[in-house]
């Protein structure tokens, strides 16, 4: 009960943009909502600011009928202003509902997958019945301003509009990168007397680099890989050492071996390109 309650919680509130929620109706008040049989199918959109990958989806779906009612619950590209293909072939899930659920609430983690949702794009938060026999209630938010998609026709054709959203909220892990490292022709995450080695071997025998190493190894840009790009590359790892934006962020990771560490660049120094919940990517 006390999980439940500490998750509840954190449904319950403001919609944000933050290190995790992406989308967040709250928890609803009352038990009206929206359709979800073998013809209506409804979706909520969801606007990203920043690179992600989906951590979590919490929804708020209810069912009287004491036989099997299964549905699938998806995340999909916008399509002109209505819900189109899948982000991948990983972002739908079979989702059986509990008829004895009283609160309706439906969990799906999805930090084993790498479903990755890009900068400034509009998605779609999908549910429809599994099988012809389904019939269950999207449950309504509280709030009335966000944009849904209705269909009657198995997605077929979509009405689109402001008002109450199918309650529940969508969970995400920002990516961070860092800047590409000047000099590291080898991609080991550091430039050092091996790229020189790496760059010389190439010179001499035009091999050992694939096509974007041989194109980041013109570090003057004139369009030649020679000995000036490895005088530079010297240059570069002669001077002042660049140092990489810190952060510290807690991993939020069930399955991660640094699950509930604060981590960062400083904890994995030189082994990573880029974080994603909280942990090295």
């Amino acid at each position: 009960m006390r999980i439940l309650y500490i998750i509840t919680l954190l449904v319950g509130l403001s919609i944000s943009q933050d290190r995790s929620v992406i989308f967040n109706t709250g928890s609803p008040d009352s038990t009206a909502g929206y359709l979800i049989d073998s013809t209506h199918v409804v979706a909520d959109r969801i606007y990203v600011q920043n690179d992600y990958v989906l951590e979590a989806m919490v929804f708020y779906m209810s069912t009287t009928a004491q036989s099997d009612n299964n549905v699938i619950v998806s995340i999909r590209n916008d399509d002109n202003g209505v819900p189109g293909e899948l982000v991948s072939d990983l972002s739908e899930w079979d989702f059986e509902l509990n008829p004895l659920n009283p609160s309706g609430y439906n969990l799906i983690v999805t930090t084993d997958l790498c479903i990755y949702l890009e900068a400034n794009n509009y998605y779609w938060w999908h549910i429809k019945a599994a099988d012809n026999t389904t019939e269950a209630t999207w449950i309504q938010s509280n709030g009335v301003f966000y944009t849904r998609a209705i269909s009657n026709d198995s997605g077929d054709t979509w009405e689109t509009g402001i008002g109450p959203a199918g309650a529940g909220g969508v969970w995400a892990e920002q990516i961070y990168e860092s800047e590409e490292i000047l000099g590291d022709i080898n991609l080991d995450f550091v430039t050092n007397v091996l790229d020189i080695v790496a760059l010389v071997n190439y010179i001499i025998s035009e091999t050992g680099l694939t096509e974007e190493q041989a194109e980041d190894a013109d570090l003057n840009g004139d369009g030649e890989v020679n000995v000036i790009d490895i005088v530079q590359l010297v240059n570069i790892i002669l001077a002042t050492p660049h140092q990489n934006p810190d952060f510290t962020l807690e991993d939020l990771n069930p399955a991660s071996e640094y699950y509930g560490i604060n981590i960062g660049p400083s904890f994995l120094s030189g082994q990573v390109s880029c974080y994603y919940f909280g942990k090295q990517g």
